[in-house]
Protein backbone atom coordinates (compact mmCIF):
# COMPACT_ATOMS: atom_id res chain seq x y z
CA UNK A 1 0.00 0.00 0.00
CA UNK A 2 3.16 1.96 0.42
CA UNK A 3 4.10 1.78 -2.33
CA UNK A 4 1.17 2.05 -4.46
CA UNK A 5 0.71 5.37 -3.12
CA UNK A 6 4.25 6.20 -3.48
CA UNK A 7 3.99 5.77 -6.97
CA UNK A 8 0.33 7.52 -7.37
CA UNK A 9 2.03 10.57 -5.85
CA UNK A 10 4.41 10.62 -8.07
CA UNK A 11 2.28 10.39 -11.08
CA UNK A 12 -0.23 12.99 -9.98
CA UNK A 13 2.73 15.33 -9.53
CA UNK A 14 4.11 15.21 -12.95
CA UNK A 15 0.61 15.39 -14.56
CA UNK A 16 1.00 18.08 -17.60
CA UNK A 17 -2.37 19.07 -17.72
CA UNK A 18 -4.94 21.28 -15.42
CA UNK A 19 -7.04 17.86 -15.47
CA UNK A 20 -6.56 14.59 -14.77
CA UNK A 21 -5.76 12.61 -17.85
CA UNK A 22 -8.80 10.20 -18.29
CA UNK A 23 -10.85 13.33 -18.01
CA UNK A 24 -9.00 15.06 -20.62
CA UNK A 25 -9.37 12.33 -22.90
CA UNK A 26 -13.12 12.44 -22.23
CA UNK A 27 -13.02 16.00 -22.81
CA UNK A 28 -11.17 15.57 -26.04
CA UNK A 29 -13.38 12.92 -27.79
CA UNK A 30 -16.70 15.39 -26.59
CA UNK A 31 -14.92 18.29 -28.60
CA UNK A 32 -15.32 16.19 -31.93
CA UNK A 33 -18.20 15.34 -31.40
CA UNK A 34 -19.47 19.02 -30.55
CA UNK A 35 -18.81 20.35 -33.98
CA UNK A 36 -21.29 18.30 -35.31
CA UNK A 37 -23.62 20.73 -33.43
CA UNK A 38 -25.72 23.84 -33.65
CA UNK A 39 -26.02 26.53 -31.03
CA UNK A 40 -28.73 28.81 -31.13
CA UNK A 41 -28.75 31.42 -27.79
CA UNK A 42 -32.06 31.85 -26.56
CA UNK A 43 -31.19 34.45 -23.84
CA UNK A 44 -28.09 35.88 -22.14
CA UNK A 45 -27.83 32.36 -20.25
CA UNK A 46 -29.69 29.69 -22.06
CA UNK A 47 -28.40 28.10 -25.68
CA UNK A 48 -30.17 25.96 -27.68
CA UNK A 49 -27.73 22.77 -29.26
CA UNK A 50 -29.19 20.82 -31.86
CA UNK A 51 -27.96 18.37 -34.37
CA UNK A 52 -26.79 19.97 -38.25
CA UNK A 53 -29.25 17.89 -39.92
CA UNK A 54 -32.32 18.06 -37.72
CA UNK A 55 -34.45 20.96 -37.43
CA UNK A 56 -35.59 20.44 -33.93
CA UNK A 57 -34.54 21.43 -30.74
CA UNK A 58 -32.33 18.87 -29.05
CA UNK A 59 -31.14 20.40 -25.60
CA UNK A 60 -31.30 23.86 -24.14
CA UNK A 61 -27.76 24.42 -21.98
CA UNK A 62 -27.38 26.91 -19.04
CA UNK A 63 -23.57 27.66 -18.42
CA UNK A 64 -24.35 29.76 -15.89
CA UNK A 65 -26.31 26.92 -13.93
CA UNK A 66 -24.34 24.14 -15.28
CA UNK A 67 -27.30 22.27 -16.83
CA UNK A 68 -28.43 20.56 -19.69
CA UNK A 69 -31.17 18.95 -20.51
CA UNK A 70 -30.13 15.86 -20.99
CA UNK A 71 -28.64 16.02 -16.99
CA UNK A 72 -25.19 14.68 -17.75
CA UNK A 73 -24.18 18.14 -17.11
CA UNK A 74 -25.44 17.66 -13.66
CA UNK A 75 -24.70 13.97 -12.96
CA UNK A 76 -20.93 13.93 -14.15
CA UNK A 77 -19.97 17.53 -13.36
CA UNK A 78 -18.21 17.47 -16.52
CA UNK A 79 -19.82 19.31 -19.05
CA UNK A 80 -21.47 17.36 -21.98
CA UNK A 81 -21.21 17.61 -25.67
CA UNK A 82 -24.45 19.79 -25.66
CA UNK A 83 -22.28 22.74 -22.52
CA UNK A 84 -19.17 22.27 -24.98
CA UNK A 85 -21.02 23.27 -27.81
CA UNK A 86 -22.36 26.04 -26.17
CA UNK A 87 -18.98 26.86 -24.21
CA UNK A 88 -17.34 27.17 -27.62
CA UNK A 89 -20.39 29.30 -29.09
CA UNK A 90 -19.93 31.63 -26.04
CA UNK A 91 -16.34 31.94 -25.84
CA UNK A 92 -16.35 29.55 -22.51
CA UNK A 93 -13.37 27.43 -21.55
CA UNK A 94 -14.65 24.01 -20.63
CA UNK A 95 -12.12 23.54 -18.41
CA UNK A 96 -13.69 26.38 -16.30
CA UNK A 97 -17.46 23.89 -16.49
CA UNK A 98 -15.63 21.40 -14.67
CA UNK A 99 -16.12 20.46 -11.06
CA UNK A 100 -12.99 20.97 -9.34
CA UNK A 101 -12.58 17.42 -7.76
CA UNK A 102 -11.56 16.85 -11.89
CA UNK A 103 -8.23 19.22 -11.06
CA UNK A 104 -4.91 17.49 -11.04
CA UNK A 105 -4.07 19.53 -7.87
CA UNK A 106 -7.07 17.71 -6.23
CA UNK A 107 -5.43 14.57 -7.49
CA UNK A 108 -2.09 15.48 -5.75
CA UNK A 109 -3.74 16.54 -2.52
CA UNK A 110 -5.55 13.22 -2.50
CA UNK A 111 -2.17 11.14 -2.15
CA UNK A 112 -0.51 13.82 -0.14
CA UNK A 113 -0.62 11.81 3.34
CA UNK A 114 1.79 9.19 3.27
CA UNK A 115 0.61 5.06 4.27
CA UNK A 116 2.94 4.12 6.92
CA UNK A 117 4.46 0.35 6.94
CA UNK A 118 3.33 -1.87 9.68
CA UNK A 119 5.58 -1.68 12.48
CA UNK A 120 6.32 -5.36 13.17
CA UNK A 121 8.88 -4.51 15.89
CA UNK A 122 5.33 -3.31 18.41
CA UNK A 123 3.94 -6.68 19.87
CA UNK A 124 0.21 -7.41 19.29
CA UNK A 125 -1.64 -7.15 23.09
CA UNK A 126 -3.09 -10.53 24.17
CA UNK A 127 -6.41 -9.08 24.24
CA UNK A 128 -6.73 -8.31 20.91
CA UNK A 129 -4.74 -11.37 19.42
CA UNK A 130 -6.95 -13.74 21.35
CA UNK A 131 -10.28 -11.91 20.78
CA UNK A 132 -12.29 -14.01 17.81
CA UNK A 133 -13.33 -11.77 14.59
CA UNK A 134 -16.92 -12.60 14.19
CA UNK A 135 -18.72 -11.37 10.91
CA UNK A 136 -21.58 -8.72 11.92
CA UNK A 137 -24.81 -9.55 12.82
CA UNK A 138 -27.10 -8.68 10.37
CA UNK A 139 -31.14 -8.89 10.65
CA UNK A 140 -33.63 -9.93 8.19
CA UNK A 141 -35.30 -7.11 6.62
CA UNK A 142 -38.88 -6.41 6.78
CA UNK A 143 -40.94 -8.35 3.89
CA UNK A 144 -41.19 -10.81 1.59
CA UNK A 145 -37.43 -11.51 0.06
CA UNK A 146 -37.23 -10.53 -3.95
CA UNK A 147 -36.76 -13.53 -5.83
CA UNK A 148 -35.48 -12.10 -8.94
CA UNK A 149 -32.89 -9.44 -9.38
CA UNK A 150 -34.06 -5.63 -10.95
CA UNK A 151 -34.13 -5.96 -14.62
CA UNK A 152 -33.47 -3.34 -16.92
CA UNK A 153 -36.18 -1.40 -19.31
CA UNK A 154 -34.16 -3.09 -22.16
CA UNK A 155 -34.35 -6.59 -20.74
CA UNK A 156 -38.12 -5.92 -19.62
CA UNK A 157 -38.63 -4.37 -23.05
CA UNK A 158 -37.18 -7.41 -24.65
CA UNK A 159 -39.06 -10.26 -22.12
CA UNK A 160 -42.33 -8.81 -23.03
CA UNK A 161 -42.28 -8.85 -26.92
CA UNK A 162 -43.64 -11.63 -28.46
CA UNK A 163 -43.33 -13.05 -31.84
CA UNK A 164 -46.05 -12.44 -34.25
CA UNK A 165 -47.83 -15.68 -35.12
CA UNK A 166 -47.70 -16.36 -38.22
CA UNK A 167 -51.75 -16.90 -39.29
CA UNK A 168 -53.63 -19.44 -41.38
CA UNK A 169 -57.38 -19.95 -42.76
CA UNK A 170 -59.25 -22.49 -41.24
CA UNK A 171 -61.06 -23.42 -44.58
CA UNK A 172 -58.13 -23.62 -47.12
CA UNK A 173 -55.16 -24.16 -44.68
CA UNK A 174 -52.79 -21.28 -46.70
CA UNK A 175 -51.36 -18.64 -44.88
CA UNK A 176 -51.53 -15.33 -44.95
CA UNK A 177 -55.41 -14.27 -44.32
CA UNK A 178 -58.47 -15.64 -41.90
CA UNK A 179 -61.49 -17.68 -42.46
CA UNK A 180 -63.46 -13.95 -43.61
CA UNK A 181 -61.41 -12.60 -45.81
CA UNK A 182 -61.09 -16.37 -47.40
CA UNK A 183 -61.93 -16.46 -51.40
CA UNK A 184 -63.42 -19.79 -50.95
Amino acid sequence: MTRWFAERREDARWQPTTLTRGVEKLLHGRVTAARELTVQRIDDHHTEVKYVSSSESLNVVSLVERKCTCRRFEREKLPCVHAIAAAEYNNVCRISLCSPYYNSEYLVSAYAESIMPADSAQPVPEIVANQPCLPPYIRQQPGRPKKNMMKSALEVALQNKRPRKEHTCSRCRQSGHNAKTCLM
